[in-house]
């Protein structure tokens, strides 16, 4: 089996959105890496990340302001992509269960974009040498989805090494007090990026319990644009479609559906995932797949 049928077979999974995220982060990585080591033995003292990273001067920013998107897209070193894209998958499995595979990828692309705004704001507003330098990274991205899924559902259980059983909202609680508040003299634009991601993905999830999704719109454009990952093989079944319901109708199943929803998550809140009948389970399953 060729490389290729490998990735068709991996992107018929149910969280293709989460795939086809981890998937670009790898081949940027690749490709940087790969560019930047031929340009070393050319003699060439250019780096490919220099045009991607996300300066931390204003006037830095103006002359590259496409790096406020592609910094979060953007690893260096090995460990850094790997921790990075084992999280987005622990996390973000769990997310594209409950909310959809298109919001993941929009609440982790508006929250690195929340974290890039903050740290150009702080690095502007209050200069200082330890704010000095450009960032990289997945982590404000990961950090939003990581806080949404836990404010979304606290209660769910995960295992954890050498721990077992520990409910998500300690776990995303003790990753962002490790990874964001302490020695804020190192890394310290990173871990700002990581406080502005998290301020997103905790008003994302509050809001999308209210029934009010912020990733409205954006989704379509990113599918759109991840939708090269898909690896589809050209279809020649002729589909019928139905005949769309009244906007009344679909509103009040709407309503319903995510009233149910909203029930089944108290429910996890307070017995756990396994508390749940197998026909709840699929409604849940079911209703991520129609997002």
């Amino acid at each position: 089996m060729s490389i290729i049928d490998d990735l068709r077979n991996t992107f018929k999974l149910k969280h293709n959105g989460l795939n086809r995220l981890i998937l670009v982060n790898v081949i940027i990585f690749l490709i940087v890496n790969i560019v930047d080591a031929i340009l070393k033995i050319a003699g060439s003292p250019v780096e490919v990340e220099g045009f991607l990273m996300l300066p931390s001067s204003s006037t830095g920013f103006m002359e590259h302001f496409w790096t406020l998107f592609t910094y979060m897209f953007l690893h260096k070193e090995f460990f850094h992509i790997f921790f990075n894209m084992i999280w987005l998958y622990s996390i973000g499995s769990i997310f594209a269960e409950f909310m959809g595979s298109k919001r993941l990828v929009a609440v982790f692309v508006l929250g690195g974009l929340a974290g890039g705004l903050l740290f150009l704001l702080i690095a502007n507003v209050f200069p200082n040498p330890y704010l000095s330098g450009p960032m990289l990274g997945a982590s404000a991205g990961v950090m939003a989805v990581v806080v949404a899924t836990a404010v979304y559902a606290p209660n769910l259980m995960m295992n954890v090494f050498f721990l077992g059983p520990v409910r998500l909202k300690y776990i995303a609680l003790t990753a962002f007090v490790l990874n964001s508040l302490l020695d804020l003299s190192s890394n310290t634009g990173g871990k700002i990026a990581h406080i502005g991601g998290a301020a997103f993905g905790l008003i994302y999830a509050l809001q999308y319990r209210k029934n009010n999704d912020l990733t409205r719109g954006l989704t379509g454009i990113l599918d759109s644009l991840l939708s090269v990952f898909r690896f589809k093989p050209r279809s020649h079944v002729k589909v019928a479609y139905k005949r769309p319901v009244s906007d009344a109708v679909y509103n009040e199943t709407k309503v319903t559906d995510q009233r149910r929803i909203n029930e089944i998550l108290d429910k996890i809140s307070r017995a756990g995932y396994e508390s749940l009948s197998k026909e709840e389970k699929d409604f849940l399953f079911n209703s991520s797949r129609k997002n």
